[in-house]
């Protein structure tokens, strides 16, 4: 295995540039070479139908079991996090055929627990993972919500949360980013870190936690538990 000084790639962009994580969900072609989407040591990643061709004609995608896979970016990102093999993520098409971009392993690093997140709400929010097995996994999560947590515990401090009221109670608005948590606090609240356990603990029986409540794969935890008490 070539490790990640020896690599043959080199990063001509960042995550941050290329705005992975607002794209997360987005739909695209993964280029397939005799039945596997490991080519030279990268996954290459196809966002339109000009920059496959490019991609196809540049890797020799021809014969029996290649092609595009069809799959979304975020899934794409945990292979190559994941998976042994993978050197770096190239993205073919976001700039029409001037260029293509070029992600290192290394350079996506920092994205695995957000990504890895992304997965467990992207499988639940399409049943492919029961609820409960999602809860589990995310427990141990970091998140970010709008509000405050008490930080002396001393009688009358205050404290709150940003909440989403939904039918008979309200939960709490939680994001996998810090990013996204501001691009929806118009309110201009604190963004805190938590948890996604802790934070759940300490909201029981009042209000649920929802996660990215306004993306397509949310995921919301302890709804019947803050139904029960009338929460809200």
């Amino acid at each position: 295995m070539i490790s990640e000084t020896d690599s043959r790639y080199t990063s001509n962009t960042t995550p941050e540039q290329l705005d992975l994580f607002e794209q997360l969900d987005r739909t695209v072609g993964l280029c397939v070479k005799g039945g596997s989407p490991l080519i030279d040591g990268a996954l290459h990643l196809c966002v339109t139908q000009a920059g496959y061709e490019k991609a196809a004609a540049a890797l020799g995608l021809t014969g029996e079991n290649s092609g595009p896979c069809q799959a979304v970016l975020g899934m794409g990102l945990d292979t190559v996090l994941q998976q042994a093999g993978y050197e770096a993520l190239v993205v073919y098409g976001l700039a029409g055929n001037q260029m293509d971009f070029v992600l290192t392993k290394g350079d996506l690093e920092p994205l695995r627990d957000v990504v890895d997140s992304f997965c467990i709400l992207y499988a639940a929010a399409r049943g492919a993972m029961p609820p409960e097995k999602a809860r589990e996994l995310m427990a141990p999560k970091t998140v970010w919500f709008l509000g405050e947590l008490p930080r002396t515990g001393k009688k009358g401090e205050r404290f709150g949360f940003a909440t989403l009221k939904r039918e008979g109670y309200e939960a709490v608005r939680c994001f996998l980013t810090p990013e996204s948590a501001q691009r929806f606090n118009k309110e201009g609240y604190p963004v805190t870190p938590a948890r996604v356990s802790d934070l759940e603990r300490f909201v029981a029986g009042t209000f649920a936690l929802i996660i990215e409540p306004y993306r397509n794969y949310w995921l919301e935890l302890g709804s019947e538990s803050a139904k029960r008490s009338g929460g809200g």
